[in-house]
C-alpha cells in the first residue's frame, strides 16, 4: 500500500472535546469540514494550535479513533512545549492538522490472530485498530496487551475492555492487573500456549520497550511489526529529520536508511536495524 502522504491535507480543525486520561495525558477529538479517508491504524497527523501558541513545528500523533467520516481522536501525552500547548486547547479552538501521513500495521485477514502490545501512550495507533478487527469479525481473534508503571499510567483502558477483544493489563508496580512489564505478560499468555504460533505481533511503546520486543521477537522468530516514536521535522519526507538504519537484506535495504515519517512509522522488524 503506498504511503498515506498520497492522501494527505491540511484542516483547519476544531476541537470538540478534550477529556484528561491520566495524570499526563488527555484524548482530544477533533472534527473537519470534509470527510477523511478510511485510514489504516498506525497513520499519523501533524497538530499544532491554529492561533500560533504552540511551537514553530507541529508535532506529530498517532490516530486514537476514526469517530465518524469528519470526527477523529489523538491520546496525548504532555511531555513538552507543543504538547502542553494543545492541552490548554478547549471545546471551539482551531487546530492545523495535517493528515493522514505515513505508513500504518498491516491488517490481515480475519482468520488471522492478531497480537497488539503497548507501553503507556503507545497504545495510541491500537484502539483504531482494535475496531477495525472487531468491525471485520475478529475480534476473537485479536489479544492486547497495554502495560504501564502503574494504574493511572494505563491511559483510557477502558476503552480497550470495552472493546469485543482480549485485554491483558500489567503494571511494573503490581497495582492493577499482571505484576510486571508488558513483555513478561505477553511471555507468560504465550507459554501457557493462549497465543497461536502464527499471530502477527505489532507493537508501539518509548524504545526501551521496543528494543525489548524487537529482541523478544526475534529470539521467537515471531512476525512482528513495531511503531517508532521518532521525532520528524515535517511529517512527510521533506526535512529527512527522522532517519532508521536499514538492514541490507531486508526490504528497504536498497538505500541505507529510511525516512520513518514516509517509509514508517510502522516498520516490519525484518526491514530496519533496531
Amino acid at each position: 500500500m503506498a504511503p498515506s502522504t498520497a492522501s494527505a491535507a491540511t484542516h483547519t480543525a476544531q476541537v470538540v472535546a478534550s477529556r484528561r486520561c491520566g495524570p499526563d495525558a488527555f484524548v482530544m477529538e477533533l472534527e473537519v469540514d470534509r470527510d477523511l479517508p478510511d485510514c489504516r491504524p498506525g497513520v499519523f497527523a501533524m497538530l499544532s494550535p491554529a492561533d500560533g501558541s504552540g511551537p514553530v513545528l507541529p508535532r506529530p500523533f498517532s490516530l486514537y479513533d476514526l469517530l465518524t467520516p469528519t470526527r477523529l481522536s489523538f491520546l496525548i501525552q504532555e511531555l513538552g512545549t507543543g504538547t502542553r500547548a494543545l492541552g490548554k486547547m478547549s471545546a471551539g479552538a482551531e487546530i492545523e492538522m495535517t493528515f493522514p501521513l505515513g505508513n500504518g500495521f498491516t491488517l490481515p485477514a480475519a482468520e488471522r490472530p492478531v497480537v497488539l502490545l503497548a507501553g503507556g501512550v503507545g497504545s495510541a495507533p491500537f484502539l483504531h485498530y482494535a475496531r477495525q478487527r472487531v468491525a471485520a469479525g475478529a475480534g476473537d481473534r485479536t489479544c492486547y496487551f497495554m502495560g504501564g508503571r502503574t494504574k493511572d499510567r494505563l491511559y483510557d483502558h477502558q476503552a480497550f475492555l470495552d472493546c469485543d477483544i482480549t485485554t491483558q493489563l500489567s503494571t511494573d508496580d503490581g497495582s492493577y492487573g499482571f505484576h510486571g512489564n508488558v513483555i513478561a505478560s505477553l511471555d507468560s499468555q504465550r507459554l501457557a500456549g493462549k497465543i497461536p504460533a502464527d499471530a502477527l505481533y505489532c507493537a508501539c511503546g518509548p524504545a526501551g520497550l521496543l528494543h525489548g520486543f524487537a529482541d523478544y521477537s526475534r529470539e521467537h522468530k515471531l512476525d512482528a511489526q513495531i511503531s517508532l516514536e521518532t521525532y520528524m521535522g515535517c511529517g512527510f519526507g521533506v526535512c529527512n529529520a527522522c532517519p532508521v538504519p536499514t538492514q541490507p537484506d531486508g526490504p528497504l535495504g536498497a538505500w541505507p536508511w529510511a525516512r520513518t515519517c514516509q517509509d514508517g512509522p510502522v516498520f516490519p522488524l525484518t526491514s530496519i536495524v533496531f
